[in-house]
Order: structure tokens, then C-alpha cells, then sequence
């Protein structure tokens, strides 16, 4: 009778081990890891659209494992505290940029320095890649992320509300909104009066003429509707912007290691992806601006011959590298380096909008070629 009772006993023990075990799989199998996504950009942005696009195509390879809660338009944190949010662990993954989180991540400011030869979303995405890999200083940056991609924001052209460009001469003293230090020097550099004000502001600023124009890039014209508020476009690249998207390093590193291995298995997909969306805003955002009557031109030859100066371009320069010197970095070393990155990519992106590109045609692309 005894051993009846203790065979009984031990089966029971083995089914409960089973099913603690989930037969086989346990909860690395089927359990679903619940992320909290914070996005300042509004829902109906290329930047939201971008998220929720490329988490959704992890989400659907993980079987549905890995659950994306997505929060934009600052619903949940606002773009100055994304970032930090993230790195406390109040959100999982963010989106994000560096000319919000001015001085947080200076080498990778070097996209945001007008004049650096980077021309649009696409190259960004890979010469930002291409620093975090070579530069030990930029990966630094980020020791307390998981950093899932790094990205180009599309180009900033000079965009005003009453006045062409036509000649050096009418940009002096005509008050035009920038976007951080560095593209304040470069505005008041070539004769203009920067005017520094988040993005959300720009629109009634315009609208009321207390600036004559901004430098806000395709993305945000869209984003923010300013197409609605200027009559002239000068497709001129000012500057980009390095954007990322981080995940909390404690989140990432608690995943099973075949959810981890996904997520890194998209990590140069998720950058290109990016820079091919904020490239195609150029396409889309022009679209918008013929229907309310923008005029978008090339500057003349003078014009551009002035704004690309050699003069403009080792002031810049400078000023990036006084920057990182004074965080405690070698900075000439560095601004040497980014630039002999960028350089691999010139030829690539020469003329990068000589082409017409839609967020659509990127489905044709696969992840599994990366």
C-alpha cells in the first residue's frame, strides 16, 4: 500500500514539473513580454508611423511574444523626458533625438553640425552606424541602453513666410527659428538672426511674424503642419539630425536570449528602414505644400556658393570641436574621423532626392538580407 502511495506522490510531482516546464517550452515559449513604447512625435507623424511599422514586424515574428504599447504625441513622456524615462525604467523603448537631448550625447551631435557633407536620412542613418561601431567614445554614450538603432533625421531646409532668397543679401537680419547651438552659429554666421523655440511653437511663431522663417526638417514640417504658415521652401540641406531609438538595458537584458537575438537582428534594418521613411517625407511634405500654394526652389549658384563657404564650414567644424574638447574628449580626433566616415558615403548620396522614394516601396525589402 506504502509503495502505491509513493508511486502515486511521484507521478503527481512529475506532471506539476511538467507543467511548471510548459512541456519543453516554459514561459521562455509562450509567455508574452509586455513593452512600453514613448514617442513625442504625434500619431499621424512619419516618426509614430516608423515605430509602430518596424516593432510591429518584431512583434509578428516573435509569434506575438513581444507586445509593443505604443504612446505618442508625449501622452506618456514628452521628448525632453524620454530619454530619461527610459533609463529609470518608467518606459521600456523610446524614440528619440539629439537636438533635444543637447549635451547628453555630444559626439553624436556630429550629424546635427551644418556643413558636415551628410546630405540626407539615408546616409545619416549609415555614417551615425558606421561612428557607433569605430568611435568607442560614441558607443560610450550609450552604456546605460540598449541601443535597438541609430538613424539620420531627413534634411533642414530653409524655409520663410514672405521672402525668396535669392542673393546673400536677404538673409541679413531676417529672424529665422534654429534648432540648438550649433545651427544658431551657423544662422547668425551667414548674417541672420537664429531664434531658438521648440517645434510646437514654430507654427504660431511664423504665423505671426515674430520669426521670418526656420530650419525645421521635412518630418516636422509634416508633423507640425508648417506647411500651412510659409510660401517658399529653399531645398537646401542646412543640417540633419542623429535620432535613435533606446530600450532600457535592464528590460532588454531580462528577455529570453531568443527575443534578445531578435531584437538584434534588426538593428541595421531598423536604421536604414529609418532613413528611407524620413527621406520620403521630402516627396510627401512637397506634395502637401503644392496643394496651399509653396513655392520649393534650388538656390542660385551665388546663394549656395555663399551658404557652403569654406569660411561657414571650418567655423563650424571648430565649434564642434571645441565642443567635445571641452566634455574632456580628443575632439579633433574625432570630428577627423566622422568625417572619413562620411566620406565613404559621398559618392552614394550626392544627389540623394534626384529620385522620388514612398515609405511603401521599403516593403520590399527583408530584414533576413541584413
Amino acid at each position: 500500500m506504502k509503495k502505491r502511495i509513493t508511486a502515486m506522490l511521484l507521478a503527481v510531482v512529475m506532471l506539476f514539473s511538467l507543467s511548471a516546464c510548459g512541456g519543453g517550452g516554459g514561459d521562455n515559449g509562450d509567455k508574452v513580454y509586455e513593452l512600453i513604447v514613448t514617442n513625442h512625435d504625434s500619431s499621424t507623424s512619419v516618426g509614430q508611423a516608423y515605430v509602430e511599422a518596424v516593432l510591429n514586424q518584431i512583434s509578428e515574428e516573435s509569434g506575438g511574444r513581444l507586445k509593443f504599447v505604443f504612446n505618442s504625441g508625449g501622452s506618456l513622456f514628452g521628448g525632453g523626458e524620454a530619454v530619461d524615462a527610459v533609463r529609470a525604467g518608467s518606459a521600456d523603448i523610446c524614440w528619440n533625438a539629439t537636438s533635444i537631448t543637447v549635451g547628453v550625447f555630444p559626439i553624436s551631435e556630429f550629424l546635427n553640425v551644418p556643413l558636415n557633407g551628410i546630405t540626407c536620412a539615408r546616409m545619416g542613418s549609415k555614417v551615425y552606424r558606421d561612428m557607433y561601431n569605430e568611435i568607442p567614445e560614441c558607443a560610450a554614450e550609450f552604456d546605460e541602453f540598449y541601443v535597438f538603432q541609430l538613424q539620420g533625421n531627413c534634411a533642414a531646409p530653409l524655409s520663410t513666410t514672405q521672402k525668396k532668397i535669392e542673393s546673400p543679401s536677404d538673409l541679413q537680419g531676417m529672424s529665422i527659428r534654429a534648432a540648438g547651438t550649433v545651427q544658431s552659429n551657423y544662422i547668425s554666421a551667414i548674417g541672420a538672426a537664429p531664434s531658438s523655440m521648440s517645434t510646437s511653437e514654430v507654427y504660431e511663431a511664423l504665423q505671426k511674424n515674430v520669426v521670418n522663417g526656420m530650419t525645421n526638417d521635412w518630418h516636422n514640417i509634416d508633423c507640425f503642419s508648417l506647411y500651412e504658415v510659409v510660401k517658399y521652401v529653399m531645398d537646401y540641406t542646412i543640417n540633419t539630425t542623429s535620432c535613435f531609438m533606446l530600450m532600457n538595458k535592464e528590460k532588454y537584458e531580462s528577455l529570453p536570449e531568443d527575443l534578445q537575438k531578435l531584437l538584434d537582428k534588426y538593428n541595421d534594418y531598423a536604421s536604414d528602414m529609418a532613413g528611407w521613411y524620413w527621406d520620403s517625407c521630402r516627396f510627401s511634405t512637397a506634395e502637401k505644400m503644392e496643394q496651399y500654394g509653396v513655392e520649393i526652389y534650388e538656390p542660385s549658384d551665388e546663394v549656395r556658393a555663399y551658404l557652403e563657404s569654406e569660411e561657414f564650414r571650418q567655423s563650424m567644424a571648430d565649434w564642434y570641436v571645441q565642443y567635445l574638447n571641452e566634455k574632456g574628449y580628443d575632439g579633433q580626433a574625432i570630428y577627423d574621423k566622422c568625417m572619413e566616415i562620411v566620406a565613404r558615403y559621398a559618392d552614394e548620396y550626392a544627389d540623394p532626392y534626384s529620385t522620388p522614394i514612398t515609405i511603401e516601396e521599403w516593403d520590399t525589402n527583408s530584414v533576413n538580407n541584413y
